[in-house]
């Protein structure tokens, strides 16, 4: 029985097979289910990517059919739209007014004649009815009459 008497024995230490109560005791376990746990969270993880992506599906073919029920509604009101346009052309032809005109009564004029119409009865009437044009009534002077007049001078330059 040699021992090496570089390291003496500790007395402190316990004796193989008792342990002291203030220190737990070792139980030796075996590996094996770090495995399956590992297994587990992956086919979890999969589960769920799998699951994000049909939603992601689904929200998309929702989002398509919106969109194709749009394009359709554009469709149709494009389509009635043009069938108002040719309704609203058929209607202001000429060939309809003239029929129109003639369901009514109307007919065309046979001979026409100007009058000249003296221009103080235009002012009255216009004055009368209040409705005055700038060339009627009285003129202002405009702040940039002199910028006008400056540029008519130089003419036209910055």
């Amino acid at each position: 029985m040699a021992r090496n008497m570089a390291h003496p024995i500790d007395k402190s230490l316990p004796i193989e097979g008792h342990v002291a109560p203030s220190r737990p005791r070792l139980v030796e376990k075996q590996r094996g289910g770090r495995v399956f746990g590992v297994l587990g969270v992956s086919a979890v993880l999969v589960c769920g990517v799998f699951f994000i992506a049909v939603l992601v599906h689904v929200e998309l073919a929702q989002q398509q059919m919106k969109l194709d029920s749009l394009t359709k509604t554009v469709g149709m009101a494009r389509d009635n739209y043009n069938v108002l346009r040719h309704q609203r052309s058929l209607l202001v032809s000429p060939d309809n007014l003239s029929a129109q005109a003639a369901r009514l009564g109307m007919k065309p004029s046979t001979q026409a004649r100007f009058v000249a119409v003296d221009p103080d009865i235009i002012a009255g009437v216009l004055a009368s009815t209040g409705d005055l044009s700038d060339s009627v009534a009285h003129d202002v002077e405009s702040p940039l009459n002199e910028f006008g007049q400056l540029k008519s001078e130089i003419g036209g330059a910055p």
